[in-house]
């Protein structure tokens, strides 16, 4: 990784907050979101680096941010977390922070850039919760869809689109409500049922994310 002081002089103003934060945090961030961090700048545009499937299908990424909600707060097994939720561009909703896989990026980095941009925060990635296949509403195209749950350690003030989104934590009951997409409620019911069924031992080892 470049030295701070070489970062700085080439990256705009977001990133010096952003950089200088980051040096501030009490516990010390994967390498990998550092590396991603660091060349984040302005949220990306364009399509010229997207993925795409041999079916044709855009490959879309994201995660559902979570923390742990306090015992004597939860009323129910699936109210143990607390999901963050983002506002749609379009106004109509709330949703999981998402957008294009790009070719020089792994899935990961793409599903933690991706949140960074739309929602502000930083955290530990876990295993995959799945894919779907969905068709957007906006174009007549199909897309593919991967979905990660973030288990959230850090909630900036300034981000890239604070300005066009507005977020907030809720329950899963009311994500459930306000998600308009089956296919991103589908994914926080995998990430309930994780919770609420926590894998054996010896199970967690044979599905490792690879």
């Amino acid at each position: 990784m470049r030295g701070i002081s070489g970062i700085l002089t080439n990256f705009p103003p977001f990133i010096h907050f952003l950089l200088s934060l980051l040096e501030r945090f009490p516990v010390k961030l994967p390498m990998q979101i550092e590396k991603m961090v660091s060349r984040l700048s302005y949220p990306r545009t364009g399509r010229h680096l997207q993925r795409y499937d041999n079916r044709g299908f855009r490959l879309v990424v994201g995660c559902i941010p979570y923390r742990y909600r306090k015992t004597e707060d939860a009323t129910s097994n699936d109210e143990v977390i607390e999901v963050l939720v983002i506002s749609a561009q379009n106004g109509q909703g709330m949703l999981f922070p998402k957008g294009g896989w790009e070719k020089d990026e792994s899935m990961e980095a793409a599903a933690i850039r991706e949140t960074l941009e739309e929602a502000g925060v930083l955290g530990n990635i876990e295993c995959k919760l799945g894919k779907w296949s969905y068709k957007s509403k906006r174009q007549s195209i199909f897309h593919e869809g991967h979905m990660f749950p973030l288990l959230v350690k850090q909630e900036l003030d300034r981000w890239p689109e604070k300005n066009i989104r507005k977020r907030k934590w809720v329950t899963v009951s009311k994500a459930r409500e306000e998600c308009p997409h089956l296919w991103m409620r589908e994914a926080l019911e995998e990430l309930v049922r994780r919770h609420v069924q926590p894998q054996p031992k010896e199970e967690e080892n044979k599905t490792a994310c690879k």
